[in-house]
């Protein structure tokens, strides 16, 4: 009798183990995600073929972003997701003209993107996955401003807004980067935690079709001559922050509890269905 009492214990035992590792199982399992994404980007141009141009020294610029995102989970390792992101892009230089005069020239424009990164992920826990990430971009421009101050004489000094006379109305480019990413349950409510830093490359020129005409006037003193491309370029540290849409459970013992069909039979107290 001892020996079947503890062989009952022992199937109980393996039933609790079995049930909580199914439910930790269901815990940890992968949905469809919709999130915020924001952070920090620093844009720059990658100049070619015009020597002039790129000997002039850039400063990073450090402006916003952010935008939405959906995370779609792809087997245990991979997720793709797409991005639709405000992001800006530009340039910042600071020389000094051959004639003396010193010059401060900045470009920022403001671009409607959508991503689509692939991230590659290691799962080693809820809390902590280490993730790689790749893929490719496109934006359209949608306003910005181009700002040159010169030493003297002021009246130089110009501001226009950025258009089709100086900046090419279609981006596209790639990127890839790290992150880590977080499972964070809160009770009966869970979010994902992602923290990410990124290399953008664009990969059309810039320069738009007036400028390469000669049909736009130039906004820099030295000598405009564009004989190749110019790429955005950009270094990009983003936070997002994701809400599963994991489908609601029933529980069974409420289901049970609140079942019709489980009535009294008779006065004499047996019960059925």
């Amino acid at each position: 009798m001892k020996r079947l009492y503890l062989f009952l214990l022992f199937l109980l035992g393996l039933g609790l183990t079995t049930e909580a590792q199914t439910y930790a199982n269901a815990q940890n399992k992968e949905y469809v995600s919709i999130g915020l994404t924001g952070g920090l980007n620093m844009p720059r141009m990658l100049y070619f073929q015009n020597t002039a141009l790129s000997k002039l020294p850039q400063n990073w610029l450090f402006t916003s972003m952010g935008g939405l995102f959906v995370e779609i989970p792809v087997g245990e390792m991979l997720i793709i997701a797409p991005e639709a992101v405000y992001v800006q892009r530009g340039l910042e230089t600071n020389y000094e003209h051959i004639s003396g005069m010193k010059v401060h020239y900045v470009m920022n424009a403001s671009y409607a993107d959508f991503r689509l990164p692939f991230e590659l992920r290691l799962p080693i826990s809820p809390f902590f996955q280490p993730y790689l990430t790749v893929g490719a971009e496109t934006g359209m421009r949608m306003f910005g401003m181009i700002h040159i101050d010169r030493t003297a004489p002021a009246e130089l000094d110009q501001t226009i807004e950025v258009g089709d006379a100086n900046l090419n109305l279609i981006h596209a480019g790639v990127f890839a980067g790290l992150g880590i990413r977080s499972r964070v349950n809160l009770g009966n409510f869970g979010l994902v935690l992602k923290l990410s830093a990124s290399y953008h490359q664009g990969l059309l020129d810039s320069y738009s079709k007036m400028e390469k005409e000669l049909s736009a006037d130039p906004m820099n003193v030295n000598a405009y001559n564009i004989s190749g491309y110019r790429l955005p370029q950009g270094i990009e540290v983003c936070l997002g922050i994701a809400v599963p849409l994991e489908p609601k459970h029933d529980d069974a013992c409420a289901s049970f509890s609140n079942n019709r069909r489980w009535v009294k039979r008779s006065n004499k107290g047996f019960y059925g269905f």
